[in-house]
C-alpha cells in the first residue's frame, strides 16, 4: 500500500488536472503529447469506417508496454488517462475513445476525456470506485444500452449461458479499494446481483469458433470468457484479419506490450485452459 501511495504522490507533482463535473482528470505531459500525435496522424480520417479507425488506432499503440492496475493509483476515483502504459482493458477503451474522438465534430483532448468517461463509468458519471464498470459483462451491458456497441455473439453462433459473477466480493483482499472499505464491498455485491439477474452472458463456445469466425470482422471487439469461478471474462482485444487469417491485437501480459498476436484467435483460445469461448462486440459508427 505504501508503494502505491508514494508513486501516486510523485505522479501528482508531475500531473496536470482538469475537471469534468467536479472530477479530477489525471494525466502526464507525455499522455497529452501522444494524444496530439494521434490527432495529427488521423485527424483527417473522420469519414473512415469506425472499424478501420479502430485497427489503425490499435496499430498506433503497438509497442506500448503492458502495465496492470494503472487505474488503481488514486485513493479517490478519478479519470486516469494513461496512453503510455496499457492493460488489455484500457487498451481497448482507449482505441474506442480515440476513434470516437476522430469521428466526432470536436477532436479535442477534453472531448476524448468525456468519451472515455462515458464508456468506463456507469451512466457516464464518476461517483466513487464502484461507479467504474469493473466486470466486463457490466461494461458490455451499459455500453450496448447507450448505443456504443452491439453484442452480436448470438447472431454468429453464440448461445446464452448462466455464469454468475462474484469474484470481487469473494476476493476483496485482491482489490485495494475493497479490502478496507465495507461500503465498497456492499456496493460491489449489489452490482454483482444486478449483473446476475440480467443473465446477458452471450458466448460463442470454443468448439464453435472455427465455423463462425468468417462472420467476425477486423475491428470487432473480442472478449474471452473464462471458467474461473465468479469471473465472467479474463481478456479482451481487437479482431484483426491478417493475410486471410483471423488474429487479434491486444495488450499482452505475456509479451509485456501491445502486439498483433502471433497465434490465430482460434489457437489462442484452444491453448488457454480457462478460456471457454468468446463474445464479439461490434462498435456502431
Amino acid at each position: 500500500m505504501r508503494s502505491y501511495k508514494f508513486f501516486f504522490f510523485i505522479l501528482l507533482s508531475l500531473t496536470p488536472f482538469y475537471s469534468i463535473k467536479g472530477t479530477d482528470i489525471v494525466y502526464t505531459k507525455a499522455d497529452s503529447l501522444i494524444f496530439e500525435s494521434y490527432i495529427k496522424q488521423f485527424g483527417n480520417q473522420k469519414e473512415y469506417p469506425v472499424e478501420q479507425l479502430l485497427i489503425s488506432t490499435a496499430k498506433f499503440l503497438i509497442g506500448k508496454p503492458y502495465v496492470a492496475s494503472t487505474l488503481e493509483l488514486s485513493e479517490n476515483e478519478s479519470l486516469i488517462i494513461n496512453l503510455r502504459e496499457l492493460d488489455c482493458t484500457t487498451f481497448v477503451e482507449n482505441c474506442i475513445a480515440l476513434s470516437q474522438t476522430i469521428k466526432s465534430e470536436n477532436p479535442t483532448f477534453s472531448n476524448y476525456c468525456r468519451l472515455l468517461t462515458a464508456m468506463r463509468y456507469r451512466n457516464g458519471e464518476i461517483d466513487g470506485y464502484t461507479s467504474r464498470l469493473h466486470y466486463t459483462s457490466d461494461w458490455i451491458y451499459e455500453n450496448e444500452k447507450r448505443g456504443l456497441l452491439e453484442n452480436i455473439s448470438t447472431e454468429i453462433g453464440g448461445k446464452m449461458f448462466q455464469h454468475p459473477v462474484s469474484f470481487m466480493s469473494e476476493h476483496p483482499q485482491s482489490y485495494i479499494h475493497l479490502k478496507n472499505n465495507p461500503e465498497n464491498r456492499k456496493n460491489i455485491k449489489e452490482i454483482e446481483k444486478n449483473i446476475n439477474d440480467r443473465n446477458c452472458y452471450e458466448i460463442i463456445p470454443k468448439s464453435s469458433i472455427l465455423k463462425n469466425e468468417k462472420d467476425i470482422r477486423s475491428g470487432d471487439i473480442v472478449v474471452f470468457a473464462t471458467s474461473i469461478a465468479g469471473l465472467d471474462y479474463s481478456h479482451i482485444g481487437i479482431a484483426y484479419w491478417q493475410d486471410g487469417v483471423l488474429h487479434f491485437i491486444h495488450a499482452s501480459s505475456k509479451q509485456k506490450e501491445v502486439v498483433v498476436e502471433t497465434k490465430t484467435l482460434l489457437k489462442y483460445c484452444q491453448d488457454s485452459k480457462s478460456c471457454t469461448g468468446i463474445s464479439i462486440l461490434r462498435i456502431n459508427n
